[in-house]
């Protein structure tokens, strides 16, 4: 990273936003795709004037006639339309409970939001895809436009009539396999909502005001190793917790090793930062992303999330971003075995300021 990290960055686009974009060029490419294929194989009806059966021309009379009812189309195309409806259909009724799944999962194992979006994009859109196609494929198109007197009907047309129902029973068991599809969907849809509702819970409670730390507390890594005053060389930095919450995400901290001199921390932070050793909180105050990128030939803290930068030599002041508070200091001190200890806890609680706001 070069030291044109120190100026504020605008007009830049995060890795969040870059997926979205994605997401959202794929689904019109889809749109696009599927609407072309609709139209390719979607069956043309006869003309008005002409026969359904033998394909000749009608009288005038006749014409005039059927011209009072519904269009006919060919038998053929009718039904290649119907059977790749139904292929399509099922196939976007099954993304759709694949993205489901995909989102339930994620949400109650903790997945990251990009994924846990992206499944619900696609639970969602599949969903949809769904509706549509089954309307425009599979729903009956037959439009009458005047009702006709009763007329007595004959053998051929008695046979017809036949002809249509056996047809028609056919269509009822597909379509009761899509439908129980279409029920497992929205289900599928339910139980997602249903785990959201989980996160609407009771209102911020006083364990997010927990400043983690207290005094005394060893420094310990990720492996439950206690962190001594040799452990980090100027310049170089590791990720640190209390001794009882080893792995807590509120609880994580960033332990960086500067030169003492270079410090300019508050007068009463002057013994906060034993051999040049400063702790802040990784959870970054502007979204609460984990602040995971160190510059040393800045000293600045990076969150990558919306790129907030951190002078860690004064206080963790942001330098440029979104992010307008700094982040909160854990004081420390070195004990008689040379390990480092917490002095207290961090100077606020941990993560977005949401205490702040009126």
């Amino acid at each position: 990273m070069s030291r044109e990290a120190e100026e504020p960055i605008t007009g830049k686009t995060g890795p969040g936003n870059r997926a979205v974009l994605a997401l959202l060029f794929a689904w019109e490419a889809c749109a696009f795709v599927v609407g072309t294929f609709a139209g390719m194989l979607r069956p043309k009806s006869l003309n008005r004037g002409e026969s359904s059966r033998g394909g000749g021309s009608l009288s005038e009379a006749e014409s005039s006639d059927r011209s009072q009812d519904r269009e006919l189309e060919p038998e053929h195309d009718t039904r290649t339309h119907r059977a790749w409806g139904t292929f399509l259909v099922l196939w976007a009724f099954l993304a759709s409970i694949a993205g489901a799944v995909g989102f339930i999962f994620t949400y109650w194992t903790g997945g990251n939001n990009l994924l846990l979006g992206g499944t619900l994009a696609l639970s969602m859109g599949a969903l949809g895809v769904a509706l549509v196609l089954y309307s425009h494929w599979l729903m009956p198109h037959e439009q009458a436009t005047a009702p006709r007197e009763y007329l007595p009907s004959d053998d051929e047309t008695r046979q017809a009539v036949l002809d249509t129902f056996r047809e028609v029973e056919i269509d009822v068991n597909r379509r009761s396999l899509l439908t129980w599809m279409g029920v497992v969907g929205v289900g599928m849809i339910t139980a997602m909502f249903v785990s959201v509702m989980r996160s609407i819970g009771a209102p911020p409670g006083p364990s997010l005001f927990d400043t983690v730390w207290k005094r005394g507390q060893r420094l310990m890594t990720l492996d439950g190793m206690p962190v001594s005053v040799n452990a980090l060389q100027p310049g170089s930095f590791m990720v640190v917790f209390p001794e009882e919450s080893i792995g807590d995400e509120k609880a994580q901290t960033m332990l960086i090793r500067v030169k003492p001199e270079l410090l300019e921390l508050p007068a009463e932070r002057a013994n906060w930062a034993p051999m040049g050793y400063v702790a802040y909180s990784r959870v970054c105050t502007h979204a609460g992303c984990p602040v995971g990128l160190f510059e040393t030939t800045t000293d600045l803290l990076l969150c990558p999330c919306h790129q907030s930068t951190f002078d860690i030599l004064r206080g963790a002041k942001p330098t440029s971003g979104p992010a307008a508070r700094p982040l909160p200091q854990l004081p420390l001190y070195a004990d008689a075995d040379g390990t480092l200890r917490a002095g207290g806890p961090f100077t606020e609680p941990p993560g977005p300021g949401f205490w702040s706001i009126p």
